[in-house]
């Protein structure tokens, strides 16, 4: 027979320790060494490599299959820690880091304080949460299936790209806190914030029948023309803030009809007796027939008689005329049960308005941070850098809020760093070691 014989590889154990509450290092038994690009157990030692003030014990792959070596003369070369049972137990521990990281928005400090390694370390691993997230399938929709959500927040937020302001603008679901709709776009015209109720419209069990936002009249505009019946609260952000207007539009025949009403912001914090202001207005959706072209007959020799004006009123017709030239309504509030009561004559006027806002709004204050809150963790969350364009950046954002939705896809994201084995010593908590044995990683 030419040639040498094979040898069997007989499979390496290497000894782990666990870090106590006492600061004592406990030996929790061995670990398997695996290749971490193929994870076969035909693993030779391969000498000793120099690390900081001590040397490390250095493996090698033993497997002639290995896929290292398609690309590769020799055969892989790796330690304890980069072994593949050990990037196991890493990734296990880095899952709830970036859950920490991504779905509660944990500032760069407090989790290299937690987690006992340098702010470095912690930017380093953001880094390639983010190359993660590039790789992440944008193209699915931002919940798996539609959530029963009736009630949304459309708010804004902007980003500067070298120098131009590009709008981020979310839907919010007000039961679930889910993103429903997202839009990144160099304006925030109707058409983009249509874009985002149209998504979050698809991603509900339901059409949504209310909608809250900030007075941006775009927003408005949109609300107005949906041409269904939809409940518009409105929470301006410029003085006096303590005041909201609660806008219904209803359909009879080819009129809209909005009914306005003009209500404090803490109307429904409290039992009591409330007074609100309400406008009815009606609006025709035909068009105008247009004249025939050119003059009438007889307009030219026919007498000149001056038009009657009407009498203009001063002023600005603004969002807030509700509250001094509307109409005075009561209505009396229990938010404990969910009851509210309104006057007689005005009860088939501005009742569903008043009661679809008190599910949402009860012992509370009408305001609109629910959307504001998701505008302020994405700034902690996401660092951009690189190249930016609208389309990678509403890429990198559907990502984060994909997974913020979705916090099972974490399990999911790979890391390709190698993570020193301080950060496992260091995170891995002595119940979990009874864990470690019925998964059969440590004997």
């Amino acid at each position: 027979m030419i040639g040498r014989k094979k040898k069997n590889y007989d499979t390496l154990w290497r000894p782990i320790e666990a870090l106590s509450e006492s600061r004592t290092y406990i030996p929790l038994g061995n670990i398997q060494v695996r290749c971490p690009t193929c994870n076969s157990p035909e693993v030779g030692e391969y000498g000793t490599h120099a690390r900081k003030d001590l040397r490390v014990e250095v493996f090698q792959c033993k497997n002639s299959h290995c896929e290292h070596l398609k690309t590769h003369i020799t055969a892989k070369q790796f330690i304890l820690t980069t072994s593949a049972q050990f990037k196991t137990l890493i990734i296990e521990k880095l899952a709830s880091f970036f859950e920490e990281l991504v779905i509660d928005g944990a500032r760069q400090k407090t989790l290299a304080k937690k987690y006992g390694i340098s702010e470095a370390q912690v930017s380093a691993l953001r880094k390639e949460l983010e190359h993660s997230l590039d790789q992440l399938d944008t193209s699915r929709t931002l919940v798996e299936s539609p959530i029963s959500d009736e009630a949304i927040a459309i708010d804004e937020t902007f980003l500067k790209i070298e120098g131009a302001s590009i709008y981020v603008i979310i839907g919010t679901g007000y039961y679930s806190h889910k993103v429903l709709g997202l839009k990144v776009s160099t304006s925030r015209s109707e058409s983009d914030i249509r874009e985002v109720f149209d998504e979050a419209d698809c991603n509900t069990e339901r059409p949504l029948s209310l909608v809250t936002s900030d007075a941006l009249n775009a927003t408005q505009s949109m609300v107005k023309n949906l041409n269904r019946e939809i409940v518009h609260v409105i929470h301006p952000h410029k003085r006096p803030f303590k005041q909201a207007v609660i806008k219904h539009y209803q359909y009879e025949g080819n009129d809209r009809v909005t009914k306005t009403v003009g209500v404090k912001a803490d109307f429904f914090k409290k039992k009591g007796k409330r007074q609100f202001r309400y406008t009815v207005t009606r609006t025709s959706l035909v068009s105008k027939k247009k004249g025939k072209r050119g003059r009438p007959k007889g307009s030219k020799t026919k007498k000149k008689t001056p038009e009657v004006k009407p009498k203009k009123t001063r002023g600005r017709k603004g969002l807030l005329t509700v509250f001094t030239k509307g109409k005075i309504g009561y209505a009396t509030i229990d938010p404990y049960r969910d009851k509210l009561k309104v006057g007689k004559g005005t009860s088939s006027t501005v009742g569903p308005a008043l009661n679809a806002t008190l599910k949402l709004f009860a012992l509370m204050s009408i305001q609109n941070n629910l959307a504001e809150h998701k505008n302020a963790l994405l700034r902690i969350i996401l660092r951009l850098s690189g190249p930016k364009s609208i389309h990678s950046i509403e890429k990198r954002i559907r990502a984060v809020f994909i997974l913020r939705n979705n916090p099972h896809l974490l399990n999911k994201i790979t890391i390709d760093r190698n993570i020193r084995g301080e950060f496992l010593i260091l995170n891995l908590s002595l119940p979990e070691y009874a864990t470690l044995i019925e998964k059969g990683l440590i004997m």
